[in-house]
């Protein structure tokens, strides 16, 4: 099945829009049978696909966590993922909200017993950047489970000196993934932006996809950087997978890749009615769901 509607883009034949509303920042997750999208938002939004194609959007939180500043109650950038406590299967979002006490972005937790809703948030943020002193911010978390069973929570962290931005990660416990029990360490130093991480296993290799550039024009797209192994290694810039030259969508980032099968997966945000040349005409962002390959040499494609 290609989780997506009938409604093609003009670039890469696989890639589907996914409804019509702002849809930023996609969670993409497959449980069963399904797959579900969770877009940021105050509340979040989840869609899920059906026999007829995906649902309608329905509010995926219980409520707006407490710890978060209540007057600016936007949550960024969910991903779920499934794990297991004594009673069963558990789904867990990892999300971005403003602390209300620190006055910067953290990233909070949230379980549920189903994978659309309704998510209850912890009573406080689970990370925060190393710098937040400082006022630098944690935002864009996703989650990767190594082959060895240990669990990650991946984000990004804004620290504006010669080393400029990171994306970050922080080992999780093992059976939920819902409590830090390692530090945090840089996996990623860039001078320019970088953010919105999303990381797969495929052939041997850990494949870390992200997006560049300044998410509010056309100029924001995806690299995909690679390592041999996830904690020790080291991460080398492989490619850029999508511009909007190449996708005829403008700016297509907050991308999340999963694996089902045989087949990689991703959904990304593009802005509607741009005009191809670097400038957006409207502020809102759709959802898209397309095909990752590989080459023969171990290459990822948009199909």
């Amino acid at each position: 099945m290609q989780p997506g509607s009938a409604q093609a883009a003009a670039g890469p034949s696989s890639v589907r829009r996914v409804g019509v509303e702002d849809f930023a920042d996609p969670g993409f997750a497959h449980f069963g049978s399904k797959y579900y999208l969770f877009r940021t938002g105050a509340g979040y939004g989840a869609r899920w696909t059906t026999s007829g194609g995906w649902s309608a959007v329905h509010k995926s939180m219980a409520a707006i966590p407490a710890w978060v500043d209540h007057s600016k109650p936007l949550l960024w950038a969910p991903e779920v993922f499934q794990s297991s406590d004594s009673r069963g299967a558990l789904y867990v979002m990892y999300f971005t909200g403003e602390s209300a006490s620190r006055h910067v972005h953290c990233i909070g937790v949230a379980t549920s017993r189903h994978p659309a809703g309704n998510y209850t948030p912890g009573s406080k943020p689970v990370v925060c950047s190393p710098w937040v002193s400082r006022g630098y911010e944690a935002i864009d978390p996703a989650a990767y489970r190594a082959k060895d069973g240990k669990r990650y929570l991946i984000y990004k962290s804004d620290y504006r000196n010669a080393s400029g931005f990171q994306i970050r990660a922080v080992q999780m416990d093992t059976q939920t993934g819902t409590r830090v029990v390692g530090k945090s360490i840089a996996k990623i130093v860039s001078s320019t932006r970088i953010e919105g991480p999303s990381v797969i296993a495929h052939g041997g290799k850990v494949w870390l996809f992200a997006s560049r550039g300044d998410y509010i024009n056309c100029s924001y797209n995806t690299d995909v950087w690679s390592a041999n192994t996830f904690w020790g290694g080291r991460f080398t810039r492989v490619k850029t997978l999508m511009t909007t030259r190449s996708t005829r969508l403008c700016g297509p980032g907050g991308a999340t890749v999963i694996n089902v099968g045989g087949t990689t997966r991703i959904a990304f945000h593009a802005y509607v009615d741009a005009n191809h040349n670097g400038v957006k005409d409207s502020n809102k962002r759709q959802a898209y769901t397309g095909v990752v390959k590989w080459t023969s040499k171990g290459i990822p494609y948009l199909a």
